[in-house]
């Protein structure tokens, strides 16, 4: 009798996380993977879901869903604020006044660090989003609503907009151009201090299944967990060994035992136990920020055998 089948799509396929699922060179036991492009739940088993929609969606209680202790895409946030040269902007405090876009669960996690962190005051802030996003903040923070079509990096450099903060890297900052800026200069160094003040290391995608599948098949997420598992384990690998096949960065060894230094050998782990202090702000902040009606529980995101499975 053939495998049951498991639709597995990735919002970022092309990430080392999650490249050994799309290589074939990871299988999740039990099961015959069917790997696509993430487009939305509807025709799928099981993807990377973004943490803040999760939250959203189980705050509204609307969440036929649960998830494994596996973060394939986790990035600290700070250098993903970006500022106009003229507005003036050297700390998180001259943000204040400013008109400031802001998107996703990247910006989640800054807007966390922002005000926790750095104690900025969130109602002096000019904020922009858009669609959907513009609703739900706390009380007393004014939010306006993007245009349309309208281009993030244009708005950035004619100062219409005086600082983005954005899950990617704006294209006018790859570029170099003299008008705009990251907020902290020296980010590597703000985001390393950030972390030890802090203990927190950004989750940005956690590892999903839809609740009926699980219903069939409630082997899945352990066996979905521990395939996540091979295939972190086979990214760390290809990084370390710095196969240039994989990386053209002639350092990337020496970065990841500089990370290791801070943060520990297993400075990525798959499970609940190394990433308490992570989960828990995520829930505070999104409360904070009125993505939620409550603060959430984070054991209520995950399937008990896989929270349970030992291991990192």
């Amino acid at each position: 009798m053939p495998d049951p089948k498991m639709r597995l799509a990735f919002r970022e396929p092309d990430i080392d996380t999650n490249m050994p699922f799309v290589d074939g060179s990871v299988k999740v036991e039990g099961f015959e993977l069917e790997i696509s492009n993430f487009t939305s739940p509807d025709t799928i088993d099981a993807w990377d879901g973004s943490f803040g929609g999760l939250m959203q969606s189980k705050g509204k209680g609307d969440h036929p869903y649960v998830s494994i202790p596996a973060y394939p895409n986790r990035k600290f946030r700070l250098q993903y604020i970006f500022v106009n040269n003229a507005s003036n902007i050297e700390t998180p405090h001259d943000l204040e006044g400013k008109r400031v876009f802001v998107s996703g669960t990247a910006g989640v996690w800054a807007r966390g660090a922002l005000q926790n962190y750095y104690e900025v005051d969130f109602t002096k802030i000019r904020w922009v989003m858009s669609g959907s996003e513009a609703k739900g903040w706390a009380p007393g923070v004014t939010v306006e609503q993007l245009p349309r079509g309208a281009d993030l990096d244009e708005l950035l450099l004619s100062r219409e907009l005086d600082a983005v903060i954005e899950p990617n890297v704006l294209p006018s900052v790859t570029k170099r151009d003299p008008r705009v800026r990251r907020l902290f200069r020296d980010w590597k160094t703000e985001e390393q201090n950030y972390y030890r003040q802090t203990g927190i290391f950004p989750i940005s995608h956690m590892m999903t299944l839809k609740q009926d599948f699980v219903n069939r098949y409630p082997e899945a997420p352990v066996a979905l967990l521990k395939a996540c598992r091979q295939a972190r384990d086979v990214a760390l690998d290809r990084i370390e060994g710095s196969d240039p096949s994989v990386l053209t960065v002639s350092w990337a060894s020496a970065a990841m035992a500089e990370q290791r230094e801070l943060m520990g050998d297993h400075y990525w782990p798959y499970n609940i136990e190394d990433n308490v202090r992570p989960l828990e702000s995520m829930m505070q902040f999104a409360h904070q920020l009125g993505l939620t009606p409550k603060q959430l529980n984070y054991q209520s995101f995950f399937d008990p055998e896989a929270a349970a499975l030992p291991g990192w």
